[in-house]
């Protein structure tokens, strides 16, 4: 009993010791040279040996701070604010029987500061580097009371049209964000709802280098904002949407649809420790309305096909990073998504004699799917930093990602009469995709204007794709198949950059290897072992301060989708469906441009794109009365594109753009025993205007107009669209509320011709682009706080090869 009390008394001790320990305060105020106090200053406790960040503070309305809970040891204080010298104090020693150590700061008058005038050098809103177009978008006024969508509407030459981004109408762009592929299901909805004052700038990388992976067209990279300091911060947003449509020439009345999205931001850094986290759910109810009038030997098909949809999005992030010392960053990202959909369709098709309006045939289709997708991935990255200055560093990552896939689709098929025969079938689809990735990448200054980059990467995917097909509920073994499929690509680059005088150059080779096979239902159908080599090459002359030349070349590689390759049938009604091809070669891309940019904005340019093995996405095939489309390498295709154009900034009120492109189009395939030469040109414009208004209010309006054009067999009449938008801040900038008015004329939508063989289709569709959203928003918390480091994971590529809609 003796022992016992003993040890209890030995360990109240211990843990009073370290209580007492932990309880120490270091504390003080934060003036200028004037004894003037100094409110909202960085305040940082660091340590005396190697100045790592222990903890950090701001001071109050009065300049005083506080920073609790300091352990035993040597440090200084690192003191800074806006217009004053960064000022570091003496070694001061923090002992066990400490309770408080008070440390007064004065901070020095910057000696730049002359009349108490700053001079503040601020970006231009579009800089032309040597191998992309930047859009610095941070403290710029079309990023005030905006979103994401808009911001891109305003880059030159990109059009959203049909919830796809496009450069030029045509030419398909990779969404990243901060230097990584969006994962998410809906791109354009997403964008639609996340705020551009978020956005420090948008970099649009027409010809990709050699450090990117070889695969996808253009990339458009959002770059979020970093912040600057310690503590904590967040962000809250919620954004209410709908629309309203007349749609009784359809006999279905006034259709209402909405939309909610609220979402959560947070970061948390502290010593050596940086912890964030995001979490966003979306609802959507939306619509699309495709008529399709066929002609079929004797017989003319009238469908029109109704489909109501809702979805239910989630979308979260969390992780954290560890700066083990001065140089060196561990970190883990997990990420991930789930989407659960319904759609509901109903198509009528009506069967007409070719050359009268004699209705000789009438059916129905209802085609009623449930899915759930889902995505989660891990990441643990690894980077080493020799000199911060030079940026001469070390990246490593390692990822792992995983898709799911689960679609159930019933197909009911009957007269358009009453008390008929239906027939009832079902497919069940399951795709599971694991992606195990590996890259490193290395960065070596030699001096301030020339550096070298080198890199490898490996990336191993699974895709086992299982499709049950019943009829009447009995199985069909015909129409049911297993394939999986498997896929490994090795990589390395090396790249170097260099500045004479007003000449910037970028030059660089990646080398990639590709492994694939496929097995469908135990048979063979996919074995490829090739490798391929990338150039690229970029350069920029300045001629003075205002104008330069811009040049670039690089080889590009569109690989076919994972889904493409999958050899399933599937039926969206009763005379359409869709087949996968396994023997889908890579399309290869050469494209070269030539720009003269003003003022960092390439006012003319000419872009030349050759494309080799095309990958026609859905080639028209006729089987008796049916139509099915299938993905297969068709054609060669060249597109030009030249480009002018020129600022709306003739006023301090109004800030914005106009521009036009002439594009040519042209395709020379051999299909179905017919040679398909098709060619065409285009004009494409587009303007952005964001108008000051009194009392911080500002009101934007942007619209495009594309005269008709030609897309692989579709030769698509004329299209554009008008957007407006009304945005307030308030709350000291904190709070944001705008109002936007999307496809005001309700002119996105699409009419387009199939005229090919024995194949003659008019294609019709219209959605829900013409809505209305009002979005707040309100940032918390320390304003200045430093966010999570931006980097790219392993898996980008293959990721951004997964369809998930």
């Amino acid at each position: 009993m003796k022992k016992q009390r003993t040890f209890l008394a030995c360990l109240t001790f211990l843990f009073s010791s370290l209580l007492a320990q932990a309880q120490v305060t270091v504390q003080g105020k934060i003036a200028d040279d004037k004894a003037q106090s100094v409110p909202f200053a960085s305040v940082a406790l660091v340590a005396a040996k190697d100045s790592q960040l222990i903890k950090g503070a701001l001071t109050d309305d009065n300049g005083a701070y506080s920073i609790p809970s300091v352990s035993a040891g040597n440090y200084r204080i690192l003191a800074s604010a806006v217009g004053l010298e960064k000022t570091y104090t003496p070694v001061f020693e923090i002992k066990n029987d400490s309770k408080t150590a008070t440390i007064d700061v004065t901070l020095k008058l910057l000696s730049k500061l002359l009349d108490e005038a700053v001079v503040v050098a601020q970006r231009p809103l579009f800089e032309q580097k040597p191998d992309k177009l930047v859009m610095n978008i941070a403290n710029s006024s079309i990023a005030a009371g905006g979103t994401v969508l808009e911001v891109l509407q305003k880059m030159p030459g990109l059009v959203v049209a049909n919830d796809q981004i496009k450069l030029g109408g045509t030419r398909d762009v990779q969404v990243w964000i901060d230097g990584k592929p969006s994962n998410y299901t809906d791109v354009a909805a997403a964008l639609k709802d996340m705020p551009s004052d978020q956005v420090d700038r948008v970099e649009l990388i027409t010809q990709p280098g050699a450090r990117y992976d070889a695969a996808g067209g253009p990339i458009l990279n959002i770059i979020l904002k970093r912040n600057a300091e310690l503590g904590f911060t967040g962000t809250a947003a919620l954004t209410l949407g709908g629309s309203r449509y007349d749609e009784s020439a359809l006999d279905l009345g006034i259709k209402k649809f909405y939309r909610v999205n609220p979402s959560v931001n947070m970061n948390y850094r502290s010593g050596q420790w940086n912890l964030f986290g995001s979490y966003s759910y979306g609802h959507r109810e939306y619509f699309s309305l495709i008529s399709v009038d066929r002609l079929i030997a004797n017989e003319a098909y009238s469908q029109n096909n109704y489909s109501n949809n809702n979805a239910d999005f989630q979308n979260y992030r969390f992780g954290a990073d560890f700066y083990a010392t001065k140089k060196t960053t561990v970190g883990v990202l997990f990420k991930g998504w789930n989407r659960v959909g319904e759609d509901a369709a109903k198509s009528v098709t009506d069967v007409f004699t070719k050359n009268t309006s004699d209705k000789i045939n009438s059916f129905v289709t209802e085609n009623n799917a449930n899915s759930t997708r889902s995505n989660a991935s891990a990441n643990v990255n690894l980077k080493h930093e020799f000199d911060q200055k030079t940026g001469h560093n070390f990246n490593f990552d390692l990822d792992y990602a995983q898709f799911k896939t689960n679609n159930v689709t019933d197909l009911t098929i009957y007269k358009n009469a009453a008390n008929t025969f239906r027939s009832k079938s079902q497919q069940n689809l399951k795709q599971p995709v694991d992606i195990f990735t590996a890259k490193i990448d290395y960065s070596l200054p030699i001096d301030s204007t020339f550096k070298m980059d080198a890199g490898a990467k490996s990336s191993f995917s699974t895709i086992d794709n299982r499709l049950v097909f019943s009829r009447g509920g009995e199985v069909s073994r015909g129409e049911s198949n297993d394939f999986l499929y498997k896929e490994n690509i090795n990589a390395g680059y090396f790249n170097v950059s260099k500045k004479l005088k007003k000449f910037e150059f970028n030059a660089g080779l990646r080398v990639e290897q590709t492994i694939v096979s496929g097995v469908s239902m135990t048979t063979n159908v996919l074995d490829r072992n090739y490798t391929q080599l990338f150039p690229s090459a970029s350069a920029l002359y300045r001629f003075d301060k205002h104008m330069g030349l811009q040049a670039s070349y690089s080889k590009r590689v569109d690989r076919p989708s994972f889904q493409q390759q999958n050899p399933f049938s599937f039926f969206v009604d009763s005379l359409t469906y869709t087949r996968g091809n396994p023997n889908l070669r890579p399309q290869i891309l050469n494209t070269a441009k030539l720009a003269v940019v003003y003022d960092g904005q390439p006012f003319v340019s000419v872009e030349y794109t050759k494309t080799d093995d095309v990958i026609i996405e859905n080639a028209p095939i006729l089987e008796g009365t049916k139509t099915y489309t299938t993905a297969a390498n068709l054609a060669a295709n060249e597109n030009w594109t030249f480009q002018i154009n020129a600022p709306l900034n003739f006023a301090k009120w109004i800030d914005g753009y106009i521009g036009n492109q002439a594009i040519y189009n042209a395709y020379n395939a051999d299909y179905q025993g017919y040679k398909y030469e098709a060619s065409r040109w285009h004009w494409l414009a587009y303007t952005g205007a964001t108008i000051k208004l009194p009392k911080e209010i500002k009101f934007e309006v942007n619209g495009w107009y594309m005269t008709k054009f030609l897309e692989e067999f579709l030769t698509l009449n004329r299209m554009g669209g008008l957007f407006f938008g009304l945005s307030k801040t308030f709350l000291d900038k904190r709070a944001r509320i705008s109002f936007n008015y999307n496809d005001v004329l309700y002119s996105q939508k699409t009419d387009a011709m199939i005229g090919f063989g024995d194949v003659n289709v008019h294609f019709r569709q219209r959605n829900d682009s013409r809505n209305a959203r009002l979005s707040f928003s309100y940032q918390f918390g320390n304003t200045k706080v430093k966010g999570s480091r931006k980097r790219s994971v392993g898996s980008e590529s293959e990721t951004s090869r997964i369809k998930v809609e």
